[in-house]
């Protein structure tokens, strides 16, 4: 096997042993995509360089980028999946722990009102905390899976508009803000299916 392809098969099984997408390697080099394509196809090689960049990247040697040493890699590979798995439950736990603080914070905001003795259905201040909750959900499938959900995203914001028409019952053609939240859902829903299907696409080239 030439020299080209060796480094053309440990940079594919370096990269993702990583974790990380060609898009990302090119923006740590400051170079485009596209050559890290063509090095991990073969075509080219970087510069010697490049290489120690990359190598100091990965935390191994410029040596092993350019041997057939499978050994290392295929150690290193499964050690990736307990790290991610734990960086995940992590920021789980961290969603479930914004959820509990932001819902304690209504509760007890709603007790400092009823102790003032100020009117109004103070229950509202719940029913405003949930499309906060469908927002961090949507935030947090953004940041671990790199989606954007359109479901949670949808009950954000037809969960706000319901919040606001509640809070101005009294209000003339308060109604009509259900159109802007079908408005809403279309644009989101465009988008999400866009930058979706980029996401698609660039999984499918690295």
């Amino acid at each position: 096997m030439e020299e080209k392809d060796i480094l053309a098969k440990n940079l594919i099984k370096y990269r993702k042993n990583a974790g990380i997408s060609q898009l990302e390697l090119a923006k740590k080099l400051n170079y485009s995509n596209k050559n890290i394509s063509k090095w991990e196809k073969g075509e080219t090689m970087p510069n010697a360089f490049v290489l120690q960049k990359i190598a100091n990247i990965y935390g191994v040697k410029i040596e092993d980028l350019l041997s057939e040493n499978d050994k290392v890699v295929e150690e290193k590979v499964d050690e990736k999946p307990k790290k991610n798995y734990r960086k995940i439950l992590f920021r789980f736990v961290m969603l479930i722990l914004a959820n509990a603080i932001l819902y304690t914070s209504g509760v007890a905001l709603v007790y400092i009102l009823k102790l003032l003795n100020v009117g109004g259905n103070l229950n509202l201040i719940y029913l405003y905390l949930s499309p906060l909750t469908f927002l961090s959900i949507t935030i947090y499938i953004r940041v671990i899976y790199k989606f954007v959900d359109i479901i949670s995203l949808s009950a954000f914001g037809w969960l706000f508009c319901l919040s606001f028409y509640l809070s101005f019952l009294g209000v003339k053609n308060m109604a009509y803000i259900f159109v802007l939240a079908g408005v809403y859902q279309v644009i989101e829903v465009c988008i999400a299916f866009l930058v979706n299907l980029k996401i698609l696409k660039r999984k499918k080239t690295n």
